[in-house]
């Protein structure tokens, strides 16, 4: 039996699901990048018919990086640069230019991870127990409707310390925007899935509120939140986790200077025991379907993510307390670790 009250607290444990790992913008065709994420070196790459395809980084031939010199596509294939030992997207050693024969113990021993490449992402399938992949993330319809105004995502990524079931509360967390984020809450609810966990909120910028304030930002945050109080939105949101790690955020927005809707993808990866990819990308347009000043759209990308930011400067130096006192106020925090646990338990 663990000595740990949840089974996401156990050393070297990562959350069974889909990840993101990156943006389809980010891997043009043919092209080879090095990952690192569950602890483990990966390679990503995009074979010529444009399939994207992540593998264990290590020939299982010498020990080669398969990324190394730039990786080297042939086809939808990659050949290690050591003695071109050539690997399918799902790890199958297919060639051996010097061989007579492919020995039996190469054929499948490289790792291929399961990709879904979808709504203008790449995850990849983590699973220790190799289980088969589950088809729970939903399309987004208005990524890359350029005629609704919407366009490719808008997106910022930081590495940083924290744990990804500090990151996930978030969602149930109704108590913590009057003081990390400057807001009122104004209406607030939960809504559990076998997959899913939702909150549909109201929350409005308020000067009896305080705010974090992250360093480093490329704007004035107190600004911009002096502007938000003296000329209020009326804006809604409804964010739903799909998953471990991926959030959908749908939100809008009237009054205030621009009316706007968006939707905004949020994850975070885990990189190792002490650090997570956080990522924040948006994609927004007019409530009359038609797109937003660029001014907008680039400072609206931006203050998505600084809003993470403002719960990083807590997570970076917090412990996670598996037995909390809590009190009627808090969001449904036990109900979201019993639901979150599931990632972590066997099938």
């Amino acid at each position: 039996m663990s000595d740990y009250r949840y089974a996401f607290l156990e050393p070297g444990r990562f959350a069974r699901g889909w990840h993101i790992v990156a943006f389809s913008s980010e891997l043009p065709p043919a092209t080879v990048q090095r990952l690192h994420y569950f602890g483990v070196d990966l390679v990503l790459f995009r074979g010529e018919s444009g399939k994207a395809s992540v593998l264990d980084a290590h020939c299982p031939h010498l020990g080669a990086h398969l990324a190394s010199d730039g990786g080297r596509i042939i086809g939808d294939a990659l050949a290690c640069p050591f003695h071109g030992w050539t690997f399918a997207g799902d790890g199958e050693c297919i060639d051996i230019p010097y061989a007579s024969r492919i020995p039996d113990r190469a054929r499948n021993a490289l790792r291929g991870w399961p990709v879904l490449e979808r709504n203008g992402f790449i995850a990849v399938w983590h699973d220790p127990e190799a289980g088969a992949p589950e088809d729970y993330l939903p399309g987004i319809d208005e990524w890359g409707d350029g005629e609704g105004g919407w366009g490719d995502w808008r997106f910022h990524r930081s590495r940083i310390r924290a744990q990804p079931c500090d990151v996930i509360e978030n969602i149930v967390d109704i108590a913590h925007f009057p003081h990390v984020h400057g807001g009122e809450v104004r209406s607030f609810e939960n809504r559990f899935g076998e997959r899913t966990v939702t909150q549909v909120s109201r929350v409005q910028q308020s000067a009896a509120a305080r705010g974090v304030i992250p360093p480093g930002l490329p704007f004035d945050m107190q600004a911009m939140r002096a502007q938000s109080i003296a000329n209020p939105a009326d804006a809604w949101g409804d964010a739903t986790y799909h998953g471990p790690s991926i959030m959908y955020y749908y939100t809008e927005s009237r009054g205030g200077g621009v009316d706007y809707r968006s939707w905004w993808v949020n994850y975070h990866t885990p990189v190792n025991r002490e650090e997570v990819d956080l990522c924040s990308a948006v994609i927004v347009s007019g409530l009359d379907g038609e797109p937003v000043p660029e001014e907008f759209a680039a400072q609206y990308a931006i203050g998505a993510h600084a809003a993470f930011g403002q719960d990083v400067e807590i997570w970076k130096d917090k412990v996670y307390r598996a037995d909390p006192i809590l009190c009627d106020g808090d969001g449904p925090i036990n109900k979201l670790r019993r639901w979150y646990e599931q990632f972590y338990l066997p099938r």
